[in-house]
Formats: C-alpha cells, structure tokens, sequence
C-alpha cells in the first residue's frame, strides 16, 4: 500500500539537491581545456611544468567526474524512495534510473588507484582515450593539441556527457513541475493527511482555556467536555495515523 502525500517529503529535496550538484558538476568539467605538451623542446624545466599542468588539469576533471558519478547514483537512491512513496511519479522516477544504470559499474573503476595516476604521460593518454577524446588508431596526442571537454566527453567512459546532462536537467525540471519546488507560497507542515499540527493544536487549547475562564462556571465545565472529547478523536486519529505509516514503511522497504 503506498500513500500519496499532499506535501513535498524531505527525500525530494534531497534527490533536487544531488541533481542540482551533478548539474554543476558537469558544467565545470565542460569549462576544463587541455593544451598537450610533449616536451620537445628538451628542457627539462619545461617539460616538468607542463607535465605538472596536465596532471593538475586531468585531476581537477576525474574530480569533477567522480563528483558527478556519485551524485547521479545517490538521486537514483533518492529517485526510487519518492517511486514508492508517490505512485503518480513512479514511471518518471524508474525511467530515470533505468537511464543511468550504466553508471553503476563505475564504482569499481575508480576505487583502482592505477586508473587515476597521472604521474607519467601513459596515464593521461589512457585517460583522454577511454573518454572518446583520442581515437583508438591515434597513438597519442600531438604537440600543441587542444582537448575541450565537451559534450562528447564519456563520463567514466560510458556516457557521453552532453547526454548524461540533459538526463538529469529535464528529470530536476519535472521534479519542479510536478512537486512545485520553488513556489512562493509557504509550505504546509509535514502531515499526513488528517493529521493535527500539535504546534498548531497547542496555540488552540490555550485559546480554549482563556475563553473558558472568562465564561460562567455552566460554560466552562461545557468547554472541559467539548475538549476532552475532541482530546478522545485527536488519539484515536494518531492511533490510525500510527498504523498507515507501520503500511507505507513496510511498502518501502
């Protein structure tokens, strides 16, 4: 049984969150531009400042990419927690996992510290290799070359960044569209539905008690009544509500 909420749930701002910063992600490597050098000047000052260059370059970008990789695979977490929890979002939600399953095998990629040093020139080619920016016959790169890490850039050499991009952009733009994300007006509590704000409950009983104290002993002891019975239908509607959140907590696991 799964329980359609009328508010936003906490979980949707957090997978907004993890989209918003693969988004950013994503366009900071787009911002990188690589200029090889291969050192045929034979000086040796120069060919260490440019080998240092390159690295600081390449990991600055495998950063970004492994920043961008983990923040995809927690909205999928996030994405299949709001697929149960609100059915009119589950089709949305599981295509976008479906879409960026390929991402999961990354994992294991980039816990090999062989595959991210880029101390010597070997590295840095495999890596611009296994991202489509080198082609396969070229056996490396020529003096003076420029690589712009662009939309063709294969995120952990799997997909291609221009795509895994527009992915994430569109399901942060319906996430918006569909829960309303950025409106101006003020969020209702976080209630299920018939459940009783006890702030809000509070400020009504001590309204309750003044207005009684005002009043003739008749009316007071009336409004005692009028509470206590209203106090009977407040624990049986929690009892109720206890028992649909044990459901919907059951449903999601």
């Amino acid at each position: 049984m799964t329980v359609p909420m009328p508010y936003i749930p906490p979980n949707v701002y957090l997978l907004a969150d993890n989209l918003d910063a693969a988004l950013a992600a994503g366009e900071d490597i787009m911002k990188a531009t690589l200029v090889w050098g291969t050192g045929t000047d034979r000086d040796g000052a120069a060919i260490a400042h440019n080998r240092a260059a390159q690295r600081a370059i390449l990991q600055n970008v495998r950063s970004l990419e492994q920043i961008l990789v983990a923040r995809v695979l927690k909205s999928r977490e996030r994405s299949e927690e709001i697929a149960k929890r609100d059915p009119r979002f589950a089709t949305v939600a599981r295509l976008y996992n479906a879409g960026t399953a390929v991402l999961i095998e990354a994992v294991s990629d980039f816990g090999d510290p062989t595959a991210i040093d880029f101390e010597s020139g070997g590295g840095a080619v495999a890596f611009l290799r296994t991202r489509g920016l080198l082609i396969e016959e070229a056996p490396g790169p020529s003096d003076g070359q420029t690589f712009k890490f662009r939309d063709n850039f294969l995120v952990a050499g799997r997909i291609r960044l221009g795509t895994l991009l527009d992915l994430v952009a569109m399901y942060l733009d319906t996430l918006e569209t569909h829960f309303d994300l950025f409106s101006d007006v003020a969020p209702e509590p976080d209630l299920l539905p018939g459940e009783v704000d006890p702030d809000a409950s509070e400020t009504a009983s001590q309204a309750v008690g003044v207005e009684a104290a005002a009043q003739p002993d008749d009316a007071g002891a009336t409004a005692a009544d009028e509470e206590e019975d209203d106090s009977a239908d407040v624990d049986s509607l929690r009892d109720a509500l206890l028992e649909v959140r044990n459901l919907v907590a059951l449903d999601q696991r």
